[in-house]
């Protein structure tokens, strides 16, 4: 079970995160300092071309 803490900075991280790739949907692209994802060590554009590949076979 997770911390009200925990639980706060998970959500911040996943506004965040929300906010930056409807930042990218708009054309608005931003540096590349996106943030690694400590589970898998990929950044979200290389989790995201990943995702694409897998779904176009």
């Amino acid at each position: 079970m997770l911390t009200d803490d925990e639980k706060q900075r998970r959500f911040k991280q996943l506004q965040a995160k929300n906010y930056r790739a409807s930042l990218r949907l708009e054309g608005i692209h931003l540096e590349q300092e996106e943030c690694t994802n400590s589970e898998s060590g990929l950044s979200e554009i290389e989790q995201i071309r990943q995702l694409k590949g897998h779904y176009a076979r």
